[in-house]
């Protein structure tokens, strides 16, 4: 079973990411926002992907939001690794949703929202926070969800309509993303760029802070050889690693090294 229950604790989602639930007692708990950050590079839309596709074998759909790779892309690379994404999408186990940039107005998370409830989501991934950043103009994020305060509103002459934040504060939007993605009662990766080099902070500067777990991943010179490395910089109920540990690409997917091999 993927979701583990121990006991009185909280119940864990399995990465299935060999070696990385090692770091997080069993996997990551069940409906958190996990940010996922690191340099260009580093291997964060991979780790987003397998997340997915160990979920998807395990009976557990999951949703893609792609706003910076291609379908095609996505399916190329889970295909070099064996993972037959074409077919886990016609089964309705795995669904990518290519997010146009050259629109104005989208009403992102409505669009995510339909698909969660079409496929019966339990994972989702959110790739990346930093192109939604950028490109804020473009998104409508939902402010108001609670129908008591729609209620209120109405009796102000607010009508029925749902009021969406609009505006170019990249904090906010950043949060309300954030916030919004936990109403879809799923566990979600979520991806976005570091500041620089050897820093712990998000470009953003409110993610890291927002969600309940991050993980680092860095792509270091060291000497004439690159050198790929992961840390649990946080992880709410959660008695994490606190080590830097090595990781490669292998056939199957990431595998991650106990911190002793190090």
């Amino acid at each position: 079973m993927i979701v583990e229950d121990i006991g009185d604790q909280v119940r864990r989602v399995k990465t299935g990411v060999s070696g990385f639930d090692d770091l997080v007692e069993g996997g990551f708990p069940e409906g958190f926002n996990i940010l996922v950050m690191g340099l260009p590079g580093t291997g964060k839309t991979l780790l987003g992907q397998e997340f997915l596709y160990r979920g998807a074998l395990a009976g557990e759909p999951g949703v893609y939001i792609s706003l910076d790779m291609s379908d095609a892309i996505f399916r190329q690379q889970g295909d070099e690794f064996g993972w037959e994404i074409e077919r886990l999408e016609k089964e309705d186990k795995l669904s990518i949703i290519k997010v146009p940039l050259d629109r104005k107005s989208i009403k992102l998370f409505d669009i995510i929202g339909e698909e969660v409830n079409r496929i019966g989501a339990k994972r989702l991934v959110f790739d990346s926070l930093a192109s939604f950043s950028i490109n804020i103009d473009q998104f409508e994020v939902p402010l108001v969800y609670d129908s008591e305060v729609m209620k209120v509103l109405d009796s102000s002459n607010m009508g029925d309509k749902e009021l969406f934040y609009t505006g170019n504060s990249k904090q906010r939007m950043t949060y309300l993303a954030i916030n919004h993605l936990t109403k879809m009662k799923t566990t979600n990766v979520i991806i976005t760029d570091q500041i620089s080099e050897g820093s712990n902070s998000s470009i953003d500067g409110v993610s890291e802070y927002v969600c309940d777990g991050v993980v680092c991943m860095y792509n270091e010179l060291i000497g004439v050889k690159h050198a790929r490395t992961m840390s649990v910089l946080k992880m709410r109920d959660t008695n994490h690693s606190p080590y830097v540990h090595n990781f490669d690409f292998n056939n199957g997917g990431i595998s991650v090294k106990p911190a002793e091999t190090i």
